[in-house]
């Protein structure tokens, strides 16, 4: 049976440090084993020994533990359960610590304020408890010498504005955000992710396997490809900002940089920095407000070579040395630091690594595809626990799910069975419009052949048989290369357009066309109109002055 004593140290341990109840109950009975067979145990030092945790903090309740009193009335959230005489149901809520104990938890809109978790660049992190709802959440606030400048405030809002869009178990989500009535201060409640992030498993392991990495990245990649769907760039991908929870999934933090495309609004000067050097690709370090999502994969990239081989791929001394280095692009390959990775990893680091934004993955989609094909992932880390792993639902779903090379397209209209089936002869074309987006748009096969032999049709449009397939140049398909070869856009000189120019749809280029042409003959009749004026006003004074 546990002693008082050690009943209070799990309820301090889960009300000021937030030790998840269901691993405090699994300490305490190994506790009680360990004391039926006669051995000495200390709750306190199987926290620690099991990282629930650390050494100074179980130092700081051995100190607390004379002073603390719970409430008397009230079962203790982690012994009620293992005590078995007790048969009344432990509460989900943490009881509070009454006035004049050495630690009483503050509040702040409707969360209690249980403990720091960590700084960042807009402000300071706690771990949270809102009672209603019997949670623990991350809150950040806002610090006092940033909430008086404006545009910090316009910043901690947006960053809870693009959160509020994102909806997606791989990115941490946004649950409230406000000012607090009593102390002012501005709060971001986010949900709490009760694992390390991959920084502190770096730090933990050096490097990981390409299985764990390969898992951690395809999960953060989904992030991306959910979060550029709805138009807002990240910004800051790094080991950092991804969070891991203990069944092993990977969930993106950290909005304060995300950028919303569609929204002319400019707050890139609000925080110094414009991402992390060691992550960011060459292009947004020099202009970090004109980024696209090809920025993010770039950094996921660089994330990755660090995940596989414990380095950076490009690093310096010094910001400036780092840039110089991504912009002449070379950078060693991951496999001659660590042997154990294999060439097609190789392959893919070097295209999310590619200097020209137009050599990268052009969408986290297409990303997606090779490192699934890759079968380099592993199914559940292995730095969790299977058994915990597979509670999770959402590990459960993706162990379960048969492989398909394609998603269904959901949002076809039921009574276009073509559509939905990949009918040989409809296609999905994509192209980038002039401001670089992906733009779609649905075809027949004769319909490519015919716009393909009048130039009316860019040859390097792709292209597949379902809305969600993958998408491949047009020259790949038998079908259209006779027409290709035909096309009269197949003699214009490569002079014409830069080749990371995106291709223009042939009506809009028409109309550019018509637009130049009509532009030049109005500059014509301008400037003949100046001559002839000049030229009659010289005769009037020199009749004038006869």
């Amino acid at each position: 049976m546990l002693s008082e004593s050690e009943k209070r140290a799990a309820s301090l341990a889960v009300s000021r440090y937030g030790v998840d109840r269901a691993r405090i109950r699994r300490a305490c009975e190994w506790v009680l084993q360990a004391k039926t067979k006669g051995q000495e145990a200390d709750l306190l030092g199987a926290l620690v020994d099991q990282q629930l945790l650390t050494a100074s903090q179980a130092n700081e309740l051995r100190l607390a533990l004379d002073t603390t009193q719970l409430d008397p009335g009230g079962p203790h959230p982690a012994a009620a359960t293992v005590e078995a005489e007790s048969k009344s149901p432990a509460r989900d809520t943490v009881d509070v610590l009454p006035p004049g104990s050495v630690y009483e938890p503050r509040t702040i809109g409707t969360f209690r304020i249980l403990r720091p978790l960590g700084e960042g660049g807009m402000g300071s992190v706690y771990l949270g408890y809102h009672e209603g709802q019997s949670r623990h959440v991350a809150i950040k606030i806002l610090p006092d010498h940033l909430a008086a400048n404006q545009a910090y405030v316009d910043r901690f809002y947006r960053e809870a504005k693009s959160g509020a869009l994102l909806d997606h178990p791989n990115i941490v989500r946004t649950i409230a955000v406000g000012q607090d009535p009593t102390t002012s201060q501005h709060y971001l409640v986010l949900e709490y992710v009760d694992g390390p992030s991959a920084h502190a498993l770096l730090n933990r392991f050096g490097k990981l396997s390409v299985g764990d990495a390969i898992h951690i990245t395809l999960d953060v990649a989904r992030a991306l490809e959910h979060a550029h769907s709805r138009n807002i760039v990240h910004r800051d991908i790094k080991p950092d900002n991804i969070l891991l929870t203990q069944s092993g999934v990977a969930k993106l933090a950290d909005l304060g940089l995300s950028k919303r495309t569609d929204d002319a609004t400019h707050l890139t000067g609000a925080r110094q920095g414009f991402g992390t050097p060691y992550y960011m690709p060459y292009e947004q370090a020099m202009n970090a407000r004109y980024v696209d999502g090809r920025c993010d994969i770039y950094a996921l990239g660089a994330t990755l070579y660090h995940l596989v081989t414990g380095e950076v791929p490009f690093a310096g001394a010094s910001h400036l040395e780092i840039l110089e280095k991504k912009d002449h692009g070379k950078f060693t390959a991951a496999s001659a630091v660590n042997p154990a990775i294999p060439a097609a990893l190789d392959r893919i680091l070097e295209k999310m690594l590619a200097r020209d934004p137009a050599d990268r993955y052009q969408t986290a989609s297409e990303l997606i595809v090779d490192l699934e094909r890759s079968g380099l992932s592993a199914p559940v880390p292995s730095f969790t626990d299977p058994d915990l792993a597979l509670q999770d639902p959402l590990v459960r779903a993706r162990l379960t799910r048969p492989a398909q090379p394609t998603r269904p397209d959901l949002d076809a209209p039921p009574s276009d069975t073509a559509m939905r089936n990949g009918s040989p002869d409809i296609w999905y074309l994509r192209y980038r419009n002039r401001d670089g987006r992906w733009c779609k748009t649905r075809t027949t096969t004769q319909q490519i052949v015919q716009r393909l032999r009048e130039g009316r049709l860019p040859t390097n449009v792709e292209a597949c048989h379902e809305q969600q397939g993958e998408f491949r140049s047009l020259a790949t398909y038998p079908e259209f290369r006779e027409a290709i070869a035909a096309s009269p856009r197949k003699k214009r000189s490569p002079t014409s357009r830069r080749s990371d120019e995106p291709p223009v749809p042939e009506p809009q280029l028409q109309v550019q066309e018509l637009a130049a042409t009509s532009r030049q003959r109005l500059w014509l009749m301008l400037l003949g109109v100046g001559i002839s004026a000049t030229v009659v006003a010289g005769i009037g004074y020199l009749l004038a002055h006869i």
